[in-house]
């Protein structure tokens, strides 16, 4: 008598996921975007943002000149004769460090405050939570304009005005399942022990959390990196000595009407592909761990 097979959550997790075509392809392109924006830098024909590697001479180039040495820009060059392709690259790179930095800490911050707030409840709970209802009263795009006008510009900075403005988010989703958690027999049972709370919130509560926290992190990075993108092209994100693909979208923007379309269509195209593909990727995640999403 054969014994049939048990699944681990992980094995099952991903057999689902495979089912669909279009979630496995979005993962193979978010891969493919990752290791360009990693491995990239390495492997472009130029550092953009080293003056004594480009030249003035090769501005704005159409997508497929040759260069002075032979080398051939196959997206064209900027105003200042950077090789696109390159400048994609490195902005890309940035970019998705800003997304990600900044996409942790808030899960983090958020997820610490909500469970806390949940657990321990009473006056507190409803202090920490007309907190967060007061930055979740705000649009996030307006904190972080607001952080950024008061910080200034810097990669450091745009990170510290993205965690500021979704960490209420996280606190708010959080708490909302850790109270429905809370009151289930294995909570009465760990409490009936006399576990110190510590030990109670984040080895008992906070796993029982986590599904949902996944998928909504997940699209937070892909948010983060809109709106670090968004802040970028008005001017009050990052310096022009970080690149990232907002900073090339808006230097390119000017000359959309005298027909250098490459300038904005690329980086704008590489930022499409790359929110769509993490948003893709989370959205099937959310359809694996949530039992009510499957047909």
């Amino acid at each position: 008598m054969s014994i049939p097979s048990v699944q681990t959550p992980f094995k099952r997790f991903i057999s689902e996921y495979v089912e669909r075509k279009t979630a496995v392809f979005a993962f193979l392109l978010l891969v493919f975007v990752l290791l360009t924006a990693f491995l990239g830098p390495f492997l472009t024909m130029q550092n953009p943002y080293d003056l004594a590697q480009i030249t003035i001479m090769e501005s704005g180039l159409a997508p497929g000149s040759e260069s002075i040495d032979g080398n051939t820009f196959w997206l064209g060059t900027d105003d200042q004769g950077r090789d696109l392709v390159s400048a994609i690259v490195f902005g890309l790179r940035i970019s998705i460090m800003v997304g990600i930095i900044s996409g942790v800490l808030a899960v983090v911050i958020g997820t610490s405050v909500g469970i806390v707030s949940a657990y321990v409840g009473g006056r507190i709970d409803n202090l920490i939570m007309r907190v967060v209802d007061l930055f979740l009263g705000f649009p996030s795009f307006l904190i972080a304009l607001i952080c950024l006008a008061v910080l200034g510009r810097g990669a450091d900075k745009v990170v510290l005005a993205l965690v500021l403005s979704q960490w209420a988010n996280f606190a708010r989703i959080v708490r909302g399942v850790a109270i429905a958690e809370r009151e289930k027999e294995y909570m009465d049972a760990a409490r009936g022990l006399a576990l110190p709370k510590s030990r109670i919130i984040f080895r008992h509560l906070l796993p029982n959390c986590l599904a949902p926290l996944i998928v909504v992190a997940t699209m937070n990075v892909a948010f983060s990196i809109t709106l670090e993108a968004s802040l970028s092209f008005l001017g009050v994100g990052l310096p022009i000595t970080q690149p990232s693909l907002g900073l090339l979208i808006a230097n390119g923007y000017e000359y959309i009407l005298t027909g250098k379309y490459w300038l904005s269509f690329y980086p704008g195209l590489s930022l499409l592909i790359t929110v769509a593909s993490i948003n893709l990727v989370a959205d099937r995640m959310r359809d694996v761990l949530n039992p009510r999403m499957k047909k």
